[in-house]
């Protein structure tokens, strides 16, 4: 028999053993990562139509840094580019009583600098997903080509350049905006992992879709 001394020390010094443990696993982490990224682009006046007016052939790519307050919450930073998209519209115009229409091809591009907090679920080696929330900062450069502009005379019959080709931009600005995110990494080695994420920002509605994959390294 124990005696109630010895019962009581072994007692706490397993529940000791079996206490998890309070450091983080991992302290910081870097990756690379490259992506799809799809840009919606404001209608402007009421008078405009669009085609589409998503740029949706966009190539991404980014890197960034995290570090981990405990096992579950962790702040990054990011930093990215995109490639140059393209999407097209067209808008009905009436000049001089004659109705016709204008279209042009826009380009777009973006950098951006996005700050998040992530909260990880699960505490082990091999499989963490996540979900997050963050300030995207972006410099959106934006340029349109307009193409000439005809219109047919029902009086003479025949149709007449209204307006000329022209160019507009490129125009910069920057643009602020909220969005969420859900994620995942996985492990290959004790301390190397593949990552991916989905990023949806708002602005005046859905803005931006982001979809990204990589590589990165715990320290």
């Amino acid at each position: 028999m124990l005696s109630a001394g010895a019962w009581v020390l072994l007692t706490g010094t397993s529940l000791a053993q079996a206490a998890p443990e309070t450091a983080p696993m991992t302290r910081a982490d870097f990756h690379a990562v490259a992506g799809w990224q799809n840009l919606r682009q404001e209608r402007g006046d009421a008078a405009l139509s669009t085609y589409n007016n998503w740029a949706s052939d966009i190539f991404y790519g980014g890197a960034g840094a995290g570090w981990y307050w405990n096992d579950h919450l962790k702040t990054q930073v990011d930093v990215g580019a995109g490639s140059r998209g393209q999407h097209y519209f067209y808008r009905t115009l009436r000049v001089a009583g004659l109705q016709t229409s204008e279209s042009a091809q826009v380009t777009v591009q973006q950098q951006s600098l996005a700050l998040s907090q992530q909260y990880q679920f699960f505490r082990n080696q091999w499989f963490h997903p996540h979900v997050g929330a963050g300030l995207d900062i972006a410099r959106e450069t934006k340029s349109a080509e307009y193409a000439p502009v005809s219109a047919y005379d029902p009086v003479t019959r025949t149709s007449r350049l209204i307006r000329d080709a022209r160019s507009e931009g490129p125009i910069t600005r920057a643009i602020v905006r909220p969005f969420g995110e859900i994620g995942f990494k996985t492990y290959m080695t004790r301390r190397a992992f593949f990552t991916g994420d989905a990023r949806l920002m708002f602005r005046t509605g859905l803005d931006e879709m982001l979809f990204r994959v990589g590589f990165g390294v715990d320290f």
